[in-house]
């Protein structure tokens, strides 16, 4: 009787996970789009750059301000997320700072770009994103978008401005977590950093996408 209970050691699985058999659920939208990052590339402190392909109102007035400053290929991108490293990321979002997976962002609506500190190590990259982590639940900077947006356009990064918030914006969380580590990505204060700062920023390097099927 016990030997019927026991299953064969070489029995398939139901269901289907991917060709990397990746030990976690895959949302069914990345599974129709075929394809996500190798996790395997993504470090810990690693940054990626989000441009949607249809931007709502919001974003589209993030290009629209960056683009004042910074070439279109820096301007395009109007979201920042730290990488926590493989599948984890951590953002800032209108509903606060949130940490989860990167599935979100594995479909056919957004153009990626990844970015990685020069010089790093290991532990520094982890560092950072240990102290943007250390966000998750502050709220949403909306007074510090609406004074990033009168920087730009006037050109005056370290303007004085009554818009300061206790909360944080996407590409602050970043800015500020490399900060406590040592590394100064753009010559502005914090809260008044922008994606495109980041995208141009000379102490960071690219990173070629990788892409795995799922």
């Amino acid at each position: 009787m016990s030997e019927s209970l026991t299953p064969a050691p070489d029995a398939p699985r139901t269901g289907r996970l991917s060709s990397l058999s990746f030990d976690r659920p895959i949302p069914r939208a990345v599974r129709a789009f075929e394809k996500a990052l190798d996790p395997k590339i993504l470090l810990a402190g690693d940054l990626l750059l989000v441009a949607h392909k249809k931007p709502s109102w919001r974003s589209s007035s993030i290009v629209k301000q960056q683009s004042q400053q910074f070439a279109d290929d820096h301007a395009k991108w109007h979201h920042a997320v730290v990488c926590g490293g493989g599948f984890e990321i951590c953002e800032a979002t209108m509903r606060g700072v949130l940490a989860h997976e990167y599935w979100d962002y594995m479909n056919d609506n957004y153009d990626l770009k990844l970015r990685r500190l020069k010089g790093a190590t290991p532990e520094e990259g982890s560092r950072v994103a240990y102290y943007a982590g250390t966000n998750v639940r502050v709220n949403y900077g909306f007074l510090n978008l609406f004074g990033l947006m009168k920087s730009l356009a006037n050109g005056q990064p370290w303007g004085r401005s009554m818009l300061v918030s206790s909360g944080v914006i996407c590409s602050q969380l970043y800015f500020e977590a490399c900060l406590r580590v040592g590394f100064v990505l753009a010559n502005a204060p914090a809260e008044h950093v922008c994606p495109a700062h980041l995208s141009i920023s000379p102490q960071m390097t690219d990173i070629q996408l990788g892409w795995v099927p799922v």
